[in-house]
């Protein structure tokens, strides 16, 4: 990968004439001499053996059943990555065959059938016209770029001074201005591997990672799934800057339950001031057990990983499927768990005592009725994006408030459409009598056309939340927006969009085109009011990540006492036609109409 300075152009290719900001990135790219097409790796669709001796393989995890527990412990292998040559592995995008790491995983399936809930009259909102991104503030730079694996899975981890990003199967860190510091292939491949010196063999797959605020690390999750064979690889910095020491511990994470064994799959990745949490779902190796046994919670004891000594960790099997763990940014509460329930509700999961003698208590909120997102949204040359199913996406916890975002379908409309939830813990877990209850739900429909999907969420400290998601319709290429939203907002409801970057190709008519799994975003440990976030855009080379900041504000208040109202005005019309940055509301470089009409559009 090469360098690349920050873009601020608008990307508006074939986008609907749309009452909407654009304060986009430059998504342009050049094209690959397509008769040098490499041959995938995984060509045979054979994972290759792990390289590890058989006699040397750790003994199956044993697990009771739900409920049921085990302790772990594995040991730290020390990795400086100064010392990688190149520290940027550059590789043109890869223009070969693209294949899904989980078409080539032993088959596994479990029941998805959706339970009708109770009926409510709970609704959502939606988006408005009110701008709610703050112009001049959007600033997006080009992520990782096309490997041998899609979807692209990405995620990123945001520190003092770098931007750290994970993709299927490859690791990036960034400088915040995009500066390339380091990028290296995951598994085996690198010469060597980010993960190769701890034992990771030539298949890593669906990576996860964050900056940790709390003990200011960063810390990085990848699966690995051989014969007989299951992992969950972890990498922790030894400070706030990636560069440097690394601690990397490969977990054992093959399962056996009544004599039948299970591998990972689809990792949930979150922390709170006790730990770091991973969940994942268990399908069968070997056995006559059941296909799929569950989810595999791990809780990661950070203690020993801080320094560099054993990690201990333990294993809790809940039941059902594609939970998500919160992220916790403060000293205040502790991860929820969250999967979606029947078709009205969402089911919160808390652990307690985590890392002792852990158990589960769970409590269903209601929410809006919804289905799994089976309508594929559409691109302009036919083909669809694939938007997996209603599984929750990512989770927050601030505020007393847990935040979190899935792709559903319901009664009203059939399409593909990105939800969005608060709900009030009610100061529960801690106290066990307090009911979580919703107090808004949003639906992200910004016309008649447009499917949307993949919500990822973040959330301020003062209460300002952004939903970052992909938009895509027979007339729109797949487009990665933002929308925003402050406290005082009618509920529900979600500012206009911001395209932060705009595909400029579409996959082949007919073809259904795996999207995601998954997007990020996140708070700036540094600057509580910059929000990160990592998404997917396509091109003619393939899938192409895009990292993006920017701030949610309310827009025309200028003296920044909370209201847009006549000090704010009179502010503004001293300022005409000049180029007084506060006042220019839209990023023109002037102040002329169309910031008067930004300010009147939010007055009061």
């Amino acid at each position: 990968m090469t360098s690349s300075p920050i873009h601020r152009a608008v990307s508006a290719s074939l986008l609907l004439a749309l009452p909407m900001l654009f304060f986009g990135c430059d998504t342009s790219k050049h094209q690959t001499d397509s008769a040098l097409v490499p041959a995938h790796p995984f060509a045979d669709r054979t994972i290759p053996p792990s390289g590890m001796d058989p006699a040397q393989l750790p003994p199956p995890i044993k697990i009771s059943g739900i409920g049921g527990s085990a302790r772990g412990t594995a040991q730290p292998v020390v990795i400086d990555s100064r010392r990688f040559v190149p520290q940027v592995a550059e590789r043109p995008p890869w223009i070969g065959e693209q294949i899904r790491p989980g078409s080539i995983l032993p088959a596994h399936s479990r029941n998805k059938t959706l339970i009708n809930g109770a009926p409510n009259n709970l609704s959502s909102g939606t988006l408005t016209d009110r701008p709610r991104v703050g112009a001049g503030t959007v600033a997006c730079f080009p992520g990782i770029t096309s490997t041998p694996w899609t979807p692209p899975d990405p995620t990123i981890g945001v520190g003092p001074n770098h931007v750290l990003e994970t993709v299927n199967m490859e690791i990036a860190w960034y400088l915040k201005d995009g500066t390339p510091q380091f990028q290296q292939r995951l598994d085996s491949s690198g010469e060597p591997g980010f993960l190769e010196e701890v034992g990771a063999g030539g298949f890593t797959f669906d990576p996860k990672c964050f900056f940790d605020p709390l003990r200011e690390r960063y810390v990085v999750l990848a699966l690995e799934r051989y014969d007989d064979e299951s992992w969950l690889t972890l990498a922790v910095s030894d400070d706030d800057d990636p560069n440097g020491i690394w601690y990397k511990y490969r977990t054992n994470s093959l399962v056996d339950i009544d004599g039948t064994t299970y591998w990972v799959d689809y990792p949930g990745f979150g922390y709170d001031e006790t730990g770091w949490y991973t969940t994942n779902n268990l399908f069968r190796d070997v056995g006559d057990g059941p296909g799929f046994a569950g989810t595999l919670l791990r809780t990661f004891d950070p203690a020993g990983a801080l320094v560099g000594e054993t990690l201990d960790f333990t294993d809790l099997l809940i039941p059902s499927a594609s939970h998500q763990v919160a992220q916790v940014p403060d000293f205040d509460a502790p991860a929820i768990v969250v999967r979606s329930g029947d078709s009205t509700s969402i089911e919160l999961l808390y652990i307690n005592d985590p890392l002792g003698t852990p158990s589960a208590l769970t409590k269903a909120v209601s929410v809006p009725e919804y289905s799994s997102a089976n309508d594929r949204p559409p691109t302009p040359s036919g083909g669809e994006l694939n938007p997996i199913d209603r599984r929750i996406l990512n989770v927050i916890v601030r505020n007393g408030s847990l935040w979190a975002g899935h792709s559903v379908s319901t009664p009203e409309d059939a399409r593909t459409v990105a939800r969005w939830y608060e709900i009030d813990l009610d100061k529960w877990p801690s106290d066990q009598f307090g009911k979580p209850v919703l107090v808004q739900a949003g639906e992200i429909r910004p016309n008649e056309l447009a499917h949307t999907c993949f919500p990822a969420i973040a959330v301020s400290g003062s209460g300002n939340a952004a939903v970052v998601y992909t938009s895509s319709s027979q007339f729109e290429l797949p487009t990665l927006k933002v929308a925003g939203r402050v406290p005082d907002d009618p509920a529900g409801t979600l500012g206009a969009s911001v395209v932060l970057a705009t595909s400029n190709a579409v996959p082949e008519s007919g073809t259904t085109y795996r999207w995601g799994d998954y997007f990020d975003a996140t708070m700036d440990p540094e600057d509580d009011g910059l929000y990160w976030t990592v998404g997917e855009i396509y091109t003619p080379e393939g899938w192409r990540t895009e990292i993006g900041s920017f701030r949610i504000e309310l827009i025309g208040d200028i003296n920044g006492d909370g209201e847009v109202n006549g000090a704010d005005l009179a502010t503004l019309l001293a300022n005409w036609l000049s180029d007084n940055p506060d006042c220019d509301l839209d990023g023109s470089g002037t102040v002329n109409g169309a910031d008067l009409a930004t300010l009147l559009a939010n007055w009061g």
